[in-house]
């Protein structure tokens, strides 16, 4: 009896130590690793939103030419976040809690006009009536902003 209720013991510690962890929440820092470099933002007042664009080295390469010319390699992150009234400052605005989280990939290779889109985090984007965006129609969306201008570092020494 007293071997088995040690037995009992042993495998009641041993089942409890491999329960699940429960799953971790999405946070900015999560997904700023992987973003890659600002390449713009942009205000949404009807949403009360701040959108920023991030992206890898060859989307950045697309952003010099106000995305127009683009290759299969790119990896933009849409993060928008909810505006929040700034403590410090009447009337201001900062950036609040994360409110969406909107992968793009580079043109899929067997259709040269697609974008691979998907939203990993938050809500679907929708119109004014409710409906959801296409995603052709929100990649375009996204790409008809204008990004950062970087000035030409020959020029400054000049």
């Amino acid at each position: 009896m007293k071997a088995m209720s040690i037995l009992l013991l042993v495998f009641g510690v041993i089942s409890s130590c491999s329960s699940q962890l429960p799953p971790r929440t999405t946070t900015t820092a999560d997904v700023l690793q992987t973003a890659g470099v600002q390449m713009t933002a942009f205000l949404n007042l009807h949403e009360h939103t701040i959108s920023v664009l991030y992206g890898d080295s060859a989307a950045f390469e697309s952003t010099q030419s106000n995305f127009k010319h683009h290759t299969a390699e790119e990896h933009f992150v849409l993060i928008t976040y909810k505006l929040k009234n700034f403590y410090y400052d009447y009337d201001a605005q900062a950036r609040g809690g994360l409110e969406r989280v909107e992968y793009i990939s580079g043109l899929d290779p067997k259709d040269s006009g697609k974008f691979s889109y998907k939203v990993t985090y938050g809500n679907l984007p929708q119109d004014s009536t409710e409906t959801r965006y296409k995603d052709s129609d929100r990649v375009k969306f996204i790409f008809s902003h204008k990004p950062y201008e970087y000035p030409d570092v020959e020029s400054l020494n000049k």
